[in-house]
């Protein structure tokens, strides 16, 4: 998998060669998106600047990213998932069986750590 990533280096500094971890989710909630109205409200108090919200994946990372998935290239094998965050922007080239759960248009979070 091959992946550009626009960021903000002043808040997140790597350097070459300096492994990280990576992952994407549709949520920041960590025990599963749950169900209907019940998921929603959890959702909506995930994340608040009191911290008093429940706690979630931001918790773990040094670096969080809100967007948008907004394209898709390829159809075969190999596929490209383009998302933006906030203008900072995302290119994921790989399997398109690893990418199977990426969906056009939806919400995505990246979370980043050293």
């Amino acid at each position: 998998m091959e992946m550009t990533l626009d960021y903000n280096v002043e808040l997140f500094p790597l350097t070459e060669g300096q492994s990280f971890a990576m992952a994407l989710a549709s949520s920041l909630i960590q025990s599963g998106g749950g169900d209907g109205a019940e998921a929603e409200d959890k959702d909506r108090n995930i994340w608040r600047p009191d911290g008093k919200g429940v706690k979630g994946l931001e918790e773990e990372y040094d670096y969080v990213m809100y967007g948008k998935v907004y394209k898709f290239d390829g159809g075969g094998e190999i596929v490209t998932v383009y998302a933006s965050f906030g203008g900072l922007l995302l290119s994921l080239t790989g399997s398109f069986r690893h990418m199977a759960g990426i969906v056009l248009g939806d919400p995505v979070f990246i979370l980043l750590r050293k």
